[in-house]
């Protein structure tokens, strides 16, 4: 079940919604699996068991976390009702249902798929499920700036058929996308203009904004700008529904590290400029909102030529996506039955009426009435995890062998990047790819190159790592203390030293960054970490950037510090080891090395290299001010 694991870890790291991604071609299935499955061909099949142990997991994790996570699955294709059904009974959130999507895009009967989306919507409304419609995917065939009228059209005719289904319109998560050429001049602000026409035609619809995926290129790092940007659209237009966009599209089904980066990348943008949409307007006349208007006066030309001809002749005409159906054609066909005079269904009379008073409450944060309950349910199942307490019936494992996690337990999957001295041409493409095989991965596949001029180009390469290693052959050195807060740490110092503690810090030698000294040593630290002049027991003393060995040991013996701390940022051609040796030298030769507690800190330095050039301790990235203090109180209470 690796999809409940990863879906549990995305929840972990911040997701709202989990949407579980069905197996290849289960829409064109004329029946539902059955059961729970473990394989499945791009995605998981969706079967009522299967959504049982997604929906037990999320709550798990969400009773772990304090929120309810919601859950997403697909009921388009040729079981729309079946699915739906299973879904509202299995307490899913979201259901992928659009019929035009299943019509352009999987071939599939628009007789056959307009009866099943009616019946499909009425239950999706009565059990309170949010639809989400699939005009963002017009745009992967159509271009996203010519066509974005058709994608509004479609959402207008959507939002038709689902109030026919009894939907509300916080239940209408209508699909577009950010999909304009990156290379078009002034795309941002077409993305802007789209983006805002959407929200102003639907205030009150649960809109679902899908990322950039056309023009994603194998390049990660550009991709990860793209989906900064479509960030930056979701959150100033107000978006609901927002899809986490993958650095890797394009390359893979998402790794697990994807998903992770994604919504670090989400949670930023969205963090950093939460209230922005409130703050600013569009230029009267301006490019925006000239762009919008356009995009709205084609879309009533599109929607008139429609009303006249017909929404089948339209699609057979192929104006969604550039692409034509007719009545006629497609899978399912066969499964359109003339009704009997004296046929009867109960159920569209028993769930229309009651929308609104009956189990008719969307999940989805903005518009949710109500939330389920966030104890953990009776007889949900448990996710098996690591014991990592002791445990005499559990003896610890003499060896624990881990290596490269993609999608999969053991797949080994690893992403490279690097450059080469020479033009891009196949035989440095091919260069490339021998060189990865030669680190040691199996099947190296070079996804992404570029030609970086004057004889350099640039790789992206992925392959399986056929190397592991047992955490427990090895033992990590680091500082034996215990990390105290702020309050105890100027507690312990009056008590037992009963004076300030002086401490001497600098960047030495060459060295210019003062970044890591002044996030430990100044008044206003760090991430909300208090610096160590904060600290009323101690006297911290911050010399700067480039300060001579010699000058900070003479400064040091003038202040009788109890500890020198020194921060090395440059590490090129390891200057920091000649520099750190220097210092280390020069108290031994004043005979003061034992009576100095000596720290150094950097993003290349561990504890470990510490000890090798005669220090105290070394602090690496993420370590803050009361990190420090508590070591040296230890330290100092240790020797004396």
């Amino acid at each position: 079940y690796e999809d409940v694991v990863q879906a549990r870890a995305a929840a972990e790291q911040g997701a709202d919604i989990i949407a579980v991604i069905r197996s290849t071609g289960q829409s064109l299935l004329d029946y539902v699996p059955y059961g729970a499955t473990t394989e499945g061909f791009g995605g998981t099949y969706a079967t009522q068991e299967n959504f049982k142990l997604m929906r037990a997991a999320l709550d798990e994790v969400g009773h772990k976390l304090g929120r309810y996570i919601r859950l997403t699955n697909y009921c388009s294709g040729l079981c729309m009702p079946e699915i739906a059904a299973m879904g509202a009974m299995e307490r899913l959130d979201m259901m992928l249902n659009d019929s035009m999507y299943g019509i352009i895009f999987r071939d599939i009967n628009m007789k056959r798929t307009f009866i099943d989306q009616f019946f499909s919507r009425m239950v999706n409304a009565y059990a309170g499920i949010i639809i989400n419609t699939g005009e963002d995917n017009y745009l992967t065939t159509a271009d996203a700036f010519d066509a974005a009228h058709t994608v509004l059209a479609s959402q207008l005719i959507n939002e038709q058929f689902a109030e026919l289904s009894g939907l509300k319109p916080e239940q209408m998560g209508l699909g577009h996308a950010f999909e304009i050429n990156p290379e078009l001049e002034n795309g941002f602000l077409w993305e802007l203009a789209h983006a805002q026409l959407v929200r102003q035609v639907f205030p009150d619809a649960c809109l679902k904004y899908m990322p950039p995926t056309k023009h994603m290129t194998g390049n990660i790092f550009k991709g990860q700008v793209q989906d900064a940007l479509f960030n930056i659209v979701s959150t100033v237009t107000n978006q609901n529904i927002h899809l986490a966009g993958m650095m890797t599209e394009a390359i893979h089904t998402p790794f697990i590290q994807d998903r992770f980066l994604a919504i670090q990348n989400a949670k930023y943008v969205f963090g950093t400029m939460k209230d922005l949409h409130g703050e600013i307007e569009f230029k009267a006349g301006g490019k925006i909102e000239q762009r919008a208007q356009a995009v709205l006066s084609d879309t009533e030309a599109m929607l008139a030529e429609i009303e006249a001809m017909s929404l089948s002749t339209a699609i057979g005409k192929g104006l969604f996506a550039d692409i034509s159906r007719t009545p006629t054609s497609g899978k399912g066909l066969d499964g359109v039955i003339a009704k009997a005079a004296d046929y009867y269904n109960p159920f569209s009379e028993l769930m229309l009426p009651t929308q609104g008073l009956l189990g008719s409450e969307p999940r989805i944060g903005g518009f949710a009435k109500f939330a389920p309950p966030l104890a953990a349910p009776a007889g949900a199942a448990q996710t098996t995890t690591a014991k990592l307490v002791s445990d005499p019936n559990n003896p610890k494992p003499t060896e624990q062998w881990v290596k490269p996690y993609g999608d999969t337990l053991g797949d080994g999957r690893v992403q490279l990047s690097f450059t080469l001295p020479v033009a891009l041409d196949e035989r440095s493409k091919e260069g490339a790819k021998r060189l990865a095989a030669q680190m040691g991965l199996n099947e190296p596949a070079v996804v992404h190159c570029e030609d970086m001029g004057q004889g350099f180009s640039f790789y992206v390469v992925y392959g399986q790592c056929t190397h592991q290693v047992d955490l427990n052959s090895y033992a990590v050195v680091k500082p034996d203390y215990e990390v105290m807060d702020k309050d105890a740490i100027n507690a312990l110092i009056d008590e037992k030293m009963k004076r300030r503690m002086v401490v001497v810090g600098a960047c030495i030698e060459t060295d210019a960054h003062t970044v890591g000294i002044d996030a430990i040593m100044n008044m206003k630290g760090y991430n909300g970490h208090k610096g160590l002049e904060s600290y009323h027991s101690m006297r911290a003393i911050n010399m700067g950037a480039q300060v001579e060995c010699e000058a900070l040991v003479s400064r040091a013996i003038d202040e009788k510090a109890d500890v020198i701390l020194v921060s090395q940022i440059v590490t090129q051609k390891n200057i920091h080891l000649d520099n750190l040796t220097k210092l280390a030298d020069l108290l031994e030769a004043e005979g003061l090395r034992d009576q100095i507690i000596l720290v150094v800190g950097g993003p290349r330095i561990s504890h470990e290299l510490a000890k090798e050039l005669g220090y105290d301790a070394g602090f690496g990235t993420k370590s803050y001010a009361e990190d420090v203090a508590s070591f040296a109180i230890h330290e100092w209470c240790k020797r004396h």
